[in-house]
């Protein structure tokens, strides 16, 4: 609920520096991570691990995206022509923690306007745009989440249960 807290547009936003970048970045990448861990380890009911975002896509323009111009993204990417798109929290979390890419932007009010996002694996494909809004309602929603109820039961495939939560 904190991280929540800190993301909320403000009247006077703090100056950029490239460590305040930096440790709103790492902040984004470590709370998804976490969030990842309570879905996994059933620590949330189905209403987050059913969550949908609403998201945006860009597409690369051709260009190679190598370790050296990742992070040229408005070079790499056409941020102009998005398409929306609708994710799980376990998909966001997993471009987050596995990025080639995670660029935080702002808006021109100076407020953090969300992030932009692809692991390794989809670099090639696409980009993400994660607006701030929709980081706020994951956040504020596994914060908020307790399971009330869990099942077991044991699947052969898995050789393992499967547990389910209310």
């Amino acid at each position: 609920m904190k991280h929540a807290r800190q993301l909320r547009p403000v009247k006077k936003p703090r100056r950029w520096s490239e460590k305040y970048v930096i440790t709103f970045e790492k902040e984004i990448i470590l709370s998804l991570f976490c969030i990842r861990k309570l879905i996994e380890a059933n620590k949330v009911s189905s209403k987050s691990r059913n969550y949908r975002a609403r998201i945006f896509r860009c597409c690369p323009t051709g260009k190679k995206i190598t370790n050296l111009n990742h992070w040229d993204i408005h070079d790499l990417y056409d941020l102009d022509a998005e398409h929306p798109v609708s994710k799980s929290i376990t998909f966001i979390a997993n471009q987050a923690i596995h990025s080639c890419t995670l660029f935080a932007y702002r808006t021109v009010d100076r407020n953090w306007g969300g992030i932009y996002v692809c692991s390794d694996f989809e670099r090639d494909k696409t980009i993400y745009r994660v607006p701030i809004d929709e980081l706020i309602n994951i956040f504020r929603l596994v914060a908020k989440d307790y399971p009330t109820s869990m099942s077991y039961e044991w699947d052969d495939s898995l050789e393992d249960y499967k547990i389910s939560t209310d």
